[in-house]
């Protein structure tokens, strides 16, 4: 009886094994275009990071190979304190995004999981994924269109309309450009950012609602017990990734909400870089900047994964 249970489990096994493997060709077919993108556009160009290391000229020999080596040179920046402040700034505005954006999805997400009507949610759920496919550009001049101090500002006609003085130049003071960052991500991103919650919501096991629906706890409950605990690895994932992403502040968004007035005072590590390395084609300084902030990414994406491996057994490696 033992031989025969073994013999049907060694059976299925290699039946499993047998299914596994009969299309592993076709599915490196269908994986190859993504390995291709991410070799080309994701690892290649980390050969670049060499021009940290010379003293850059393009037309040093064959694409400025022939160029000096100076070491660390390039890294001087390091021991300025301006720099720094652009560090700090880049690291406020990512972390204000974070902080908003992400309880922001997650409750949104948790409403849209609420709805009784299929019809109603669909439609709703449609609405709010329309932003993120309008360009920073095309947000950047509605932002423009609304704050301007011009007569077609709408947001100072509507002040003025309810009776206050004077017109807020809302787009020439740095100490309005948080906000706006915040505020345009969150319109722009929040739908967007639903979908993997939904997802996982989807996973969830209908059978756990049921079983709390009998023991008599309330909906609100069901989304705190069930629900919220369900979205924890799903959000351990996506909080990595963010802290890789920490010092890489959305380029898009704030190269087309600043202007030449507050562009000092919002000056991120992307702005730095192209204004300081490409524009002036500094390109041995922007290399070191951005393996500067490379290294810096890899350390936090290691930490934070380390850090939910220990909390929740939740990571990506």
């Amino acid at each position: 009886m033992n031989k025969a249970v073994e013999l049907a489990g060694l059976r299925k096994k290699k039946k499993f094994r047998t299914v596994q493997t009969q299309y592993i060709g076709e599915l490196f077919v269908l994986l190859a275009p993504a390995l291709l993108s991410t070799l080309v556009f994701g690892y290649l160009p980390m050969i670049s990071n060499y021009m940290a290391f010379l003293d850059y000229r393009l037309t040093n020999g064959f694409m400025g190979l022939d160029s000096p080596f100076v070491g660390f040179k390039n890294f001087d920046f390091l021991a300025q304190a301006w720099f720094y402040k652009i560090v700090g700034r880049t690291f406020l505005y990512s972390i204000c995004g974070i902080a908003v954006s992400y309880p922001s999805a997650l409750i949104l997400a948790l409403c849209f999981n609420e709805l009784r009507s299929l019809r109603f949610k669909k439609i709703v759920q449609t609405i709010s994924y329309v932003p993120h496919f309008v360009s920073w550009v095309t947000v950047a001049s509605i932002v423009y269109m609304f704050l301007t101090v011009e007569y077609e500002g709408l947001f100072n006609n509507l002040r003025q309309a309810l009776g206050f003085e004077g017109r807020i130049s809302f787009m020439q003071r740095a100490d309005y450009f948080l906000p706006l960052l915040v505020i345009s991500s969150i319109w722009k991103n929040l739908g967007w950012s639903t979908i993997l919650y939904m997802s996982a919501m989807s996973s969830i096991e209908e059978q756990l609602y049921e079983a709390a629906m009998v023991d008599g706890a309330s909906r609100l409950q069901r989304a705190l017990y069930i629900t919220l605990p369900g979205l924890v690895p799903i959000f351990c994932i996506q909080l990595i990734f963010s802290m890789g992403n920490l010092f890489n502040s959305s380029f898009d968004q704030v190269f087309n909400l600043q202007n030449d007035v507050i562009q000092a005072d919002v000056m991120t590590l992307n702005l730095y870089t192209y204004f300081y390395g490409i524009v002036n084609q500094r390109f041995a300084h922007a290399a070191a900047v951005g393996l500067f902030n490379g290294i810096i990414s890899v350390i936090l994406i290691c930490s934070t994964n380390a850090i939910t491996r220990r909390l929740s057994d939740t990571g990506i490696f």
